[in-house]
């Protein structure tokens, strides 16, 4: 039987915050599940052709540790990619050229019948903020262009306007705006880089107030408890990494069937998603490396871990 063995692909592992961040959530439930546990960055993979092929990434093994960190890790060593029952990806936003190129090498690898979470193709396929476009239905009046002639017709129309930058995250780079702001001509050259980038308009949602509601979705199941992010005062950004308060909430009948519809609508392609919803409105659809599992399995869903796992094992 082959080693149940599992490298994960984030972040530097010292800047995850153990008491938060589902990354961390993910490895520490992966030891309970008894597998050898891998870590490494984006760019630590690699392909050698010059002897024997070899798919490889420079990566620790990482452990449980007893001090005063919550993880120990092994000597830096040369491993195949081919040798591990699963790779997670859990790197964040901006997809750039370096994102990109690992992906690429991350395509040898599926070839190979590795499975990749979330697969390379997906994550090149698929913005996170465009994605939810797929479901118009429950989207709010969105604008996808760099055109400030275009943002400014469609502000007019929807009188308050969220605008936001394609690549970033944890509500870097929003702009709450409405009809009559000195600044609008302003805001949008700086967000869309003199009209050379395309961002999000996005029609402002009041019940931000209320906070968004980070839904969890695993192969195409709907996990029925979700982390509420209320935003300070003063704030539209619920984020947590913005300054967002959290507690964990159960979904209504009607954002479960919202959610299940988006859930089916993805299986094909997503293993894990994120979604953010406001007022029964899907705003992001987050596959990059979704948040939220941890409080959510703390305060009230304890079988999330190992449910994960069990249906990485289904793939």
């Amino acid at each position: 039987m082959k080693k149940k063995k599992i490298l994960f692909i984030a972040n530097e592992i010292e800047k995850l915050l153990p008491k938060v961040d589902t990354t961390v959530f993910l490895i520490q439930q992966a030891w309970v599940e008894k597998y050898e546990v891998w870590f490494c960055t984006l760019e630590d993979l690699g392909i050698n052709t010059s002897g024997k092929l070899l798919y490889y990434a420079n990566a620790n093994n990482i452990i449980p540790s007893s001090n005063y960190t919550w993880f120990s890790k092994k000597k830096l060593v040369k491993v195949s990619l081919l040798s591990f029952s699963a790779i997670i990806v859990r790197t964040d936003p901006p997809f750039n050229q370096q994102y990109l190129l690992g992906m690429n090498v991350l395509d040898f690898v599926t070839e190979r019948g590795i499975k990749v979470i979330n697969s390379p193709e997906s994550l090149r396929k698929f913005n996170e903020k465009l994605y939810a476009l797929k479901f118009p239905k429950h989207t709010p009046a969105t604008l996808i262009s760099s055109n400030k002639k275009e943002i400014i017709e469609f502000l007019n129309s929807k009188k308050q306007v969220v605008l936001k930058p394609l690549n970033l995250m944890g509500g870097r780079g929003i702009f709450l705006t409405k009809i009559g702001d000195n600044n609008i001509n302003v805001i949008i050259d700086s967000i869309t880089n003199e009209g050379k980038d395309t961002i999000v308009s996005q029609e402002f949602l009041a019940n931000i107030k209320g906070g968004d509601k980070r839904i969890i979705i695993i192969n195409g199941i709907v996990e029925r408890f979700a982390l509420c992010r209320k935003p300070k005062k003063q704030s539209i950004i619920a984020n947590l990494a913005g300054g967002g308060t959290a507690s964990v909430v159960k979904l209504s009948k009607e954002e479960l069937e919202i959610a299940k519809t988006v859930a089916e609508g993805i299986k094909k392609d997503i293993f894990f998603a994120g979604l953010d919803m406001i007022d029964k409105k899907i705003t992001e659809i987050n596959i990059t490396s979704p948040t939220g599992m941890r409080q959510i399995a703390e305060y009230r869903s304890s079988h999330l871990g190992p449910f994960f796992y069990e249906q990485l094992m289904k793939l």
